[in-house]
């Protein structure tokens, strides 16, 4: 479990179907994302995932849960994904549409940076984003995160049956530069 001023990122439960849902099933939660929105269905297998990587050694996905430290509110999601052969680590979150623009990102990502140096050991924290998504493009340069390219074409995504390639920014930090 990560704690900041405000929040609290832990694994997820059984019982967070409700937030997994609410989450990816979105359209304009989604936009940014290379995945089509997930009915109920796909969501329950999606929860499924996410609680079952937890119990696999070595721990290298970790999907959480983010809440509200004073009232327990669920408002989104965060991610560790960890390359082992590299020492990095991948961020990301989504976020509850009423949740946007209360830095809530800012501190998700700046908690999430501080875990994988300070508690993984990592050397190297990255993230991808897609260029149109200025929001987040904002947060991870607010937090300290170097952009190193801007790919051209470089994700498929596909929404509806239909099949589009689109942009991706990439964003790093190395231990050595916090």
């Amino acid at each position: 479990m990560i704690t900041t001023e405000r929040l609290i990122l832990k694994p997820f439960g059984q019982d967070d179907l409700d937030i997994i849902y609410q989450l990816y099933s979105n359209r304009e939660i989604m936009r940014y994302m290379p995945v089509a929105c997930m009915d109920m269905e796909a969501a329950e297998r999606h929860l499924n995932k996410i609680v079952g990587d937890w119990q696999k050694k070595p721990l290298l996905n970790m999907e959480m849960l983010v809440s509200l430290k004073d009232t327990g509110e669920k408002i989104g999601r965060c991610r560790i994904h960890i390359e082992e052969e590299t020492e990095s680590g991948m961020i990301g979150w989504l976020l509850l549409e009423k949740e946007w623009n209360k830095g809530y990102a800012t501190e998700i990502t700046k908690a999430l940076i501080n875990y994988c140096f300070d508690e993984l050991g990592l050397r190297r924290v990255c993230a991808l984003c897609n260029p149109k998504n200025i929001a987040s493009n904002t947060v991870l340069q607010t937090c300290g995160l170097r952009k190193e390219g801007h790919y051209i074409e470089k994700c498929k995504y596909e929404k509806d049956g239909v099949v589009s390639w689109e942009d991706e920014a990439s964003y790093a930090m190395l231990k050595s530069e916090r």
